[in-house]
């Protein structure tokens, strides 16, 4: 076996020989060096030679927003479209952590195939050497989530492998992996990647906790918190149809500051920054769960959140603040059965800090059963005519569709400056197919 394994690797090229046939974009004097740095029991980002705390934000969209909100870094998943990004991003003052993908251990990739594991690395070595010149480049991201519905870690050990011939081909940038918030896997990078300078973590809901749970793992060195923002709609309690119970913007945005003040900003020590997400919009549940702007491009409080953990300083105008949504007076929590065909009344609390008048959009959708799309294949459900029989302002009449199923009831609520809150109401039109066993947690999911 060992000797079939030697023939078929020795068929490919090594790291070496990739290195001749690969150019870098940029010259070897455009390097900015970075470093992890340890300092007594403490770590430090260094980036050329200066302390570097990441203040960073994940997604393709408004780079621009990020620098002027007082953001400094921007997280790309993939080398899609490096080049226009990282020249974006150097533009805009940011840094890049840049993700060189590995296919997770769930999508059936075989980390015991040596043929396909000596491919994907391969790859990985080719954009590392494309890439490594850039200015903007601050660190390298192998893999993200390659714990996620997992329970084999040989993946570590070529993650490690791996980690040691881009340290070869570059030695000016630290590598990370990003896992999810589960600790299960951290005693097997602790023991499989000694050669790993930092590790990254994508937390939500358990945001305020993590440093403990870290050390409890046996994780005693630097990390960055890669993924943060409102409580996921993976971890939401759920409705009896299994419909995640969302929060209002206004919600999200203490969630975060409370989960940004106890694990990134007085953490110091070991944490070296973070990167919240959506920076953008996107559909995932609703087109605004984790999007921290709307689809046009409006700002939501958990951006001036965000603005005020960077600066220290409030945004001149803020967005407004948005409290529960009720349906046949009642929230979200009662676990709302509807009639077919039939009217009902709903309301919701907002108020704007700077005295804007605002502007109320309510609609009803079909809702999106997450747990069991792909994510390649999130569409945003269309807009169901009708169903909001009558607006006004802060109040509105439902009048809900005839077909029976799973719907939300969406409500955005505008500025007029630039600035959005939404929240959302799931309900179903009986009679309820399940069982109704009331709210209750949800399964763990993250794709």
């Amino acid at each position: 076996m060992l000797g079939i394994t030697a023939l078929l690797l020795g068929c490919r090229p090594t790291p070496e020989s990739i290195v001749d046939q690969v150019t870098p974009l940029h010259p070897e004097a455009g390097v900015v060096p970075v470093r992890v740095v340890r300092i007594d029991s403490s770590y430090q980002l260094q980036r050329a030679g200066k302390p570097y705390v990441i203040k960073g934000a994940a997604g393709v969209q408004h780079f621009e927003k990020i620098k002027e909100k007082g953001g400094n870094s921007v997280r790309l998943y993939a080398p899609a479209y490096a080049d226009v990004l990282l020249d974006k991003a150097h533009q805009n003052g940011l840094t890049v952590m840049f993700g060189l993908w590995m296919k997770p251990p769930y999508e059936k990739f075989d980390y015991y195939d040596p043929k396909a594991v000596a491919e994907q690395q391969q790859e990985v070595y080719r954009q590392v050497m494309r890439y490594k010149n850039h200015p903007a480049l601050l660190m390298w991201n192998l893999g993200n989530e390659l714990d996620n519905h997992y329970g084999d870690f040989k993946v570590y050990q070529i993650v490690n492998e791996t980690i040691k011939i881009i340290h070869k081909l570059d030695p000016n940038h630290p590598v990370t992996t990003t896992i999810t918030d589960g600790t299960y896997a951290i005693p097997s990078i602790v023991y499989l990647c000694p050669d790993l300078d930092v590790l990254t973590v994508n937390v939500f809901n358990k945001l305020t906790q993590q440093p403990e749970r870290l050390k409890q793992a046996g994780w005693k060195g630097p990390y960055i918190i890669g993924e943060f923002g409102g409580r996921g709609w993976w971890e939401a309690p759920l409705t009896s149809w299994e419909a995640p119970l969302d929060q209002s913007s206004s919600a999200k945005a203490e969630f975060m500051q409370a989960g940004y003040k106890a694990t990134i900003e007085s953490q110091s020590a070991r944490c070296l920054g973070s990167y919240v997400l959506y920076w953008g919009n996107r559909f995932e549940q609703t087109d605004m769960w984790l999007s921290m702007f709307s689809p046009n491009g409006e700002k939501t409080p958990m951006v001036d959140v965000i603005e005020t953990m960077w600066t220290g300083r409030k945004p001149v105008n803020q967005a407004p603040q948005m409290g529960n949504v009720l349906l046949d007076n009642k929230l979200a929590q009662a676990d709302l059965v509807l009639e077919p065909n039939t009217n009902y009344p709903a309301s919701v609390t907002a108020t704007d800090p700077d005295g804007d008048p605002l502007r109320v959009e309510w609609k009803i959708t079909h809702d999106v059963d997450e747990f069991h799309t792909l994510p390649q294949n999130r569409t945003a459900p269309e807009i169901i005519p009708g169903a909001i029989a009558q607006a006004n302002g802060l109040n509105a009449v439902v009048r809900t569709p005839t077909e029976p199923g799973a719907y939300r009831l969406q409500v955005n609520v505008y500025d007029g400056q630039g600035s959005i809150s939404n929240n959302s109401f799931p309900f179903y039109v009986g009679p309820l197919k399940t069982p109704r066993v009331g709210i209750h947690m949800p399964r763990y999911r993250r794709d």
